[in-house]
């Protein structure tokens, strides 16, 4: 018997895995007080080319200008991961707001230009699968923490609003709610990819029967046969 009655893809290249919070970083500088607990590297240790401004900061003695202690950063924009991990745990509310703003937009554009307006249940569930498609380096969060944020994100701009004092403009009603009993199955994948050019994220929504169950599957795929060496 069929379980899955109906699949709905929404195809988002390139997807971002960080996401700019600020413009530009602030410089810090070196101060005096580093120089004598010799915290500064050794070029700025001589007392005579570096020296305090009126404010405890090192300068340079010919120039005036203040010792810039992260050069390579500095003035560059901040970015932070996708990371639910990290962005859960020790963040500002208002940055963590920003990032999942951005998700939020992503999402709502793209299941607008991609999916129906509403998705008519009947009676059955939804399923849904997020697969990640990318270039594995060091970088990238484990899935999990990855995932969530994409898949918590993504319902929030599938189903209605649930409270008229807290409306979302991101929302599209597209699916009822985002409670258990009509999305019970949820599941994440990763696939290695060669080429930057084929990073995509794969956000799939399945029409299943109430007796669908992605354990079955799993269970009945295993392998019965025994190879000896």
């Amino acid at each position: 018997m069929m379980m899955i009655l109906q699949k709905w893809q929404t195809t988002i290249p390139d997807y971002p895995t960080e996401v700019k919070v600020s413009e530009k970083r602030r410089a810090n500088y070196w101060t005096h007080l580093d120089q004598i607990g010799l915290k500064t590297p050794k070029k700025y240790r001589d007392p005579l080319l570096f020296i305090a401004d009126k404010d405890g900061f090192l300068i340079d003695a010919t120039t005036k200008e203040k010792l810039v202690k992260n050069p390579l950063i500095a003035g560059t924009p901040r970015m932070l991961p996708i990371n639910a991990q990290k962005i859960y745990v020790g963040i500002h509310h208002a940055v963590r707001s920003l990032i999942v703003n951005k998700l939020h937009t992503l999402f709502h554009d793209a299941f607008k230009a991609q999916l129906p307006a509403k998705i008519d249940l009947q009676g059955n569930k939804i399923l849904i699968g997020l697969h990640f498609h990318d270039v594995y380096t060091f970088r990238l969060p484990d899935l999990d923490n990855l995932a969530s944020l994409f898949v918590k994100c993504g319902i929030d701009c599938l189903t209605s609003h649930t409270n008229s004092k807290q409306a979302n403009p991101h929302k599209l009603s597209i699916l009822p709610d985002d409670k258990m009993i009509f999305i019970p199955h949820i599941f994440f994948e990763f696939t290695d990819v060669d080429d930057v050019a084929k990073r995509k994220l794969d956000f799939n929504l399945y029409l299943v029967k109430p007796g669908f169950s992605i354990e079955s599957i799993l269970d009945g795929a295993i392998s019965t046969t025994i190879t000896t060496p």
